[in-house]
C-alpha cells in the first residue's frame, strides 16, 4: 500500500464508515490505488456523473439500504450534488488543494504523471510557506528529487516489497512488486538515491523464479478487466475497447524505462493508464513481439524464432476480426505517414532495444539516454499525431531488460543452436546441453508456451553469456525486469 493511498484510506475511515461520498476532483484516490484497495475490502464504487441518473439509482437501490458498503465518487466539481445526498453520506475531499495545501493546485495538475508517493514524502518533509505556481514547479522538479526524499522513498518502498515477498503471491501481487521495484530502480539509476538495493534485487528474482516455474503455465487462462495479463492477449483487449486502434510497441522497454519516459515528459498532456503484463519466455524479440502482433502463443507460430511473418500475422489477426486488409497498417519508426483509410496501425519503435545493445554505462546510462530521448518530444509528437487522426493509442513492450555480468560464452554449437541471446540459448532437442548446464550458472526452462522439440537454457540470477566480468544491459532471461512489462492506454484531451 502506497503512502498517499494509506492517507486517503485513513481520511475515508473505511473501518468506521460504510457509505462515503468521495470528492476526487483530481483523481488522487484512483491514481494512488486507494480505490482498488477499497474495492478489495468490499466497497462498491459508483461514479457520480449525472445527477438525475444517480437520483433514480439512489431512490431505487440506496435510500433504504444502510447495510451496503458504497463509495460514491464525484470527479467533476461542476456537477451538482444535492444537499440531501451530501447529508446522507460521509463526505471526503481528496483533491490537490486539500491534500497538499501549501502547493499550488493548478501547477500540480500540470504534472499528470508525477509519482504521488514521492510527492507525498517531499511534502511531508517541507516546512516552508505557501508556494505559488513558479515555486511549486521548482519544488517538484528539484526539491522533490533531493537525496533525502529519494532515500526515504526507496527505504519505504523496499520495505513494502520485503513484506510482500513473505506472503503467498498471485500474479497481481507480482505486478505491484514489479511496479514498486521499477520505481526504486528509477531513483537509484537516476542518481537521486544512493541506497544499495542489490540484495533485495536477488531476493525478488529468487522468489520470482520459483513462482514462475510453478505458475507461469496457468497465466494464459487468466483474465482481468484492467488489461491483458499476457502480451499475446493485447490484441484481444484492444479489440474489446476500441474500433480505431494504434499500437506502438517500444521494443525492449522495461517498466523502469517507461516510468523514466513519463517522469521526463511533464508536458505530456494526456491521461495515461499503465498496467502490467507478462512477456513470453525466453524474453527475446522474435518470441515475445511476434506474440503481440499475432495474438498467439509462440507454440502456435510457424517459426517461433523468426520475425519474417510478423507483419503477415498482424494483418491476419485483424482481418479475421472483421477488418479489411486495406484497413491495416504495419510499420517502424517515429515518423509515420499513415494512409487516410487506416483503422488499425501497428508501429515498432526500436530506440530502447538499440540503445541497450550498445550501452556502456549500464542501467544508469539507460536512464539518462531514455530521459534525453523522452525530452526530445519525438514520442509525444507521434502520440499526438495519432490522437489527432482519431486513433485510440496504446503503448506496449515485448520484453524488458536487466544489467547482467558476463560469465563466459559456451563453445560454438553451430547448427545445434536455434537461437542465441546474452541471457538464453535454445537448442534443438537432440543437442547435448549437460556441459553448458554444468559449467555456467544456468537452469533449464521447461519451455512453457514454446515449441516442445527444443531445449531452453536460461542464465540464472544476474548473469549473461558474455565476456567474463563485463557488464551488459541485455534480455532473454526470466527476471522480473525482463518478464513483467508495461502496457499503457493513452487518453486524449
Amino acid at each position: 500500500m502506497g503512502l498517499l493511498s494509506q492517507y486517503i484510506l485513513d481520511k475515508m475511515a473505511l473501518d468506521y464508515e460504510s457509505q462515503i461520498l468521495l470528492f476526487d476532483y483530481d483523481g488522487l484516490a484512483k491514481r494512488s490505488g486507494a480505490l482498488r484497495i477499497a474495492d478489495k475490502e468490499g466497497f462498491q464504487i459508483i461514479e457520480y456523473t449525472d445527477p438525475e441518473e444517480f437520483r433514480y439509482f439512489y431512490e431505487l437501490k440506496l435510500r433504504d439500504n444502510s447495510k451496503i458498503k458504497i463509495i460514491v465518487r464525484v470527479t467533476d466539481e461542476k456537477i451538482y450534488v444535492p444537499y440531501d445526498i451530501r447529508k446522507r453520506y460521509y463526505n471526503v475531499f481528496v483533491d490537490y488543494a486539500s491534500v497538499f495545501p501549501r502547493l499550488d493546485p493548478v501547477e500540480l495538475k500540470k504534472f499528470r504523471h508525477i509519482d504521488l508517493d514521492l510527492l507525498y514524502i517531499a511534502y511531508q518533509n517541507y516546512f516552508g510557506d505557501i508556494l505559488g505556481p513558479k515555486a511549486t514547479r521548482k519544488f517538484i522538479e528539484e526539491e522533490m528529487f533531493s537525496k533525502r526524499n529519494a532515500d526515504e522513498f526507496v527505504d519505504i518502498v523496499c520495505g513494502r516489497i520485503e513484506r510482500c515477498l513473505k506472503e503467498k503471491l498471485n500474479y497481481r501481487d507480482w505486478f505491484e512488486t514489479a511496479r514498486d521495484w521499477a520505481r526504486v530502480r528509477l531513483m537509484v539509476d537516476g542518481g537521486f538515491s544512493g541506497k544499495d538495493v542489490k540484495q533485495l534485487f536477488a531476493k525478488i528474482n529468487g522468489s520470482f523464479k520459483v513462482w514462475m516455474l510453478e505458475n507461469y503455465g496457468l497465466l494464459s487462462a487468466s483474465t482481468s478487466v484492467e488489461g491483458p495479463v499476457m502480451v499475446h492477449k493485447i490484441n484481444d483487449y484492444m479489440l474489446s475497447k476500441s474500433q480505431k486502434i494504434a499500437l506502438i510497441v517500444i521494443d525492449g522497454m522495461s517498466l523502469e524505462n517507461w516510468f523514466t519516459v513519463l517522469a521526463s515528459c511533464p508536458d505530456l498532456e494526456y491521461d495515461i493508464e499503465t498496467v502490467c503484463c507478462f512477456a513470453m519466455v525466453p524474453t527475446v524479440t522474435p518470441v515475445s513481439r511476434q506474440s503481440i502482433f499475432s495474438g498467439k502463443l509462440p507454440v502456435s507460430h510457424n517459426d517461433a524464432f523468426s520475425l519474417k511473418d510478423e507483419e503477415k500475422e498482424w494483418v491476419e489477426y485483424w482481418v479475421s476480426n472483421g477488418y479489411r486488409e486495406s484497413d491495416v497498417y504495419f510499420g517502424r519508426g517515429m515518423e509515420v505517414n499513415l494512409p487516410h483509410n487506416i483503422k488499425v496501425a501497428g508501429i515498432i519503435v526500436n530506440f530502447i532495444d538499440d540503445l541497450m545493445h550498445g550501452q556502456m554505462q549500464g542501467q544508469k546510462g539507460m536512464y539518462w539516454d531514455i530521459a534525453h530521448w523522452a525530452r526530445s518530444g519525438q514520442l509525444k509528437m507521434l502520440i499526438g499525431n495519432l490522437i489527432k487522426r482519431g486513433f485510440d493509442v496504446y503503448i506496449a513492450s515485448d520484453h524488458g531488460n536487466i544489467e547482467a555480468i558476463g560469465q563466459g560464452r559456451p563453445k560454438n554449437e553451430g547448427v545445434l543452436t536455434e537461437m542465441t541471446s546474452l541471457r538464453a540459448r535454445v537448442y534443438q532437442d537432440f543437442a547435448m546441453t549437460e556441459e553448458v548446464e554444468a559449467k555456467f550458472r544456468v537452469f533449464r526452462y521447461p519451455g512453457t508456451y514454446m515449441p516442445k522439440d527444443y531445449r531452453y537454457i536460461i542464465c540464472d540470477d544476474d548473469t549473461a553469456f558474455g565476456t567474463k566480468g563485463q557488464s551488459y544491459v541485455c534480455h532473454g532471461g526470466m527476471s522480473i525486469e525482463e518478464v513483467i512489462v508495461p502496457f499503457a492506454r493513452i487518453k486524449g484531451m
